[in-house]
């Protein structure tokens, strides 16, 4: 809590509302083509790809899952307010702003904030948003929850052929 601006009690609300997201994201995640062109979501995107790095999943999902946080985010002041100072927080630690370093520079600047008290609620709630979302799922080859279809048993998940036969 270096900032002077970031008291226990806005921290408090802020991770407070960014847990609320986390577990009621779904149903709050609209609309994120308003925020698409917003350097702010150009910047969060880029901070989900560091974060969570994965070779071939295209830029634009990054952007789209980022979009929907920061559209989640928008009836939040306090948690638009903790997303500012992280963002403030990355952009002081160079000369330029964070989103034009090169990717080492960016991990480093990351890896100087990691331990600040409000890192972890939004790194938590980057990754609820990022890793629930359809399109990463279909990267990731995962056919989504089977809860809805009667468990994993009657989705394929039952064949263990791949067992090596009992010595027995």
């Amino acid at each position: 809590m270096n900032d002077s601006r970031t008291t226990r009690r806005r921290f408090l609300a802020a991770s407070l509302a960014l847990s609320t997201v986390a577990v009621n994201g779904a149903a709050w995640l609209r609309g994120a083509a308003a925020w698409a062109g917003s350097p702010s979501n150009a910047t969060l995107a880029r901070f989900g790809r560091l974060l969570f790095p994965h070779d071939g999943l295209p830029d634009k999902v990054y952007a789209e899952v980022m979009g929907k946080v920061l559209t989640a985010l928008a009836g939040s002041p306090a948690s638009t307010d903790l997303l500012s100072v992280a963002e403030q927080a990355l952009n002081r630690q160079q000369d330029k702003a964070w989103f034009d370093l090169d990717e080492p520079a960016q991990i480093k600047a990351i890896e100087t904030i990691q331990g600040e008290a409000w890192f972890a609620a939004i790194l938590s709630t980057l990754r609820d948003a990022f890793y629930d979302d359809a399109a990463v799922w279909a990267y990731m080859n995962y056919p989504g929850s089977s809860k809805e279809f009667g468990g994993y048993l009657h989705r394929g998940f039952d064949d263990i052929d791949w067992l090596p036969a009992s010595k027995r």
